[in-house]
């Protein structure tokens, strides 16, 4: 089996301005790597859980299509975070929920067309329990 300390998404883009605006200005991760073909942004300090954007090239030719994915952000009050998003005119297109298999979240969609789900722990439903692992 392989082993390893680190899993990337990578998401290839046109959009690179945007998805880099997205990420880091409005969301508030932090710069990894800074490349006019890459950039890094991770949700803390070196270690932390990282995404990539990068530009199309010969080894990735074609841009994410914008449907598919979604990226899964764990914070420590995604009500608190789904205001301050709002304020900032982000589009909310799931207002904060309680999901039965243990998390309060709303959605969101960055410029490349990921979903973007935010959300913070709550008690799993009884029903979803034997799934934890």
């Amino acid at each position: 089996p392989m082993h390893s300390d680190q899993i990337v998404p990578i998401v290839t883009t046109t959009k690179m301005r945007e998805s880099r605006a997205f990420y880091l200005e409005v969301l508030g991760l932090q710069l990894s790597f800074d490349h006019d073909h890459y950039l890094g942004v991770r949700a803390g300090d070196k270690g932390s859980p990282e995404l990539g954007f990068m530009r199309p090239d010969a080894d990735s030719p074609d841009p994410f299509a914008g449907k598919g994915i979604t990226f899964a952000i764990r914070v420590k009050d995604a009500d608190r975070e789904c205001e301050r998003l709002r304020q900032l005119g982000v589009p909310i297109l799931l207002e904060p929920t309680d999901m039965a298999w243990g998390s309060r979240a709303f959605l969101i969609q960055d410029p490349n067309g990921v979903m973007v789900f935010v959300s913070h722990p709550i008690p799993v439903a009884v029903e979803y329990q034997a799934c934890l692992r």
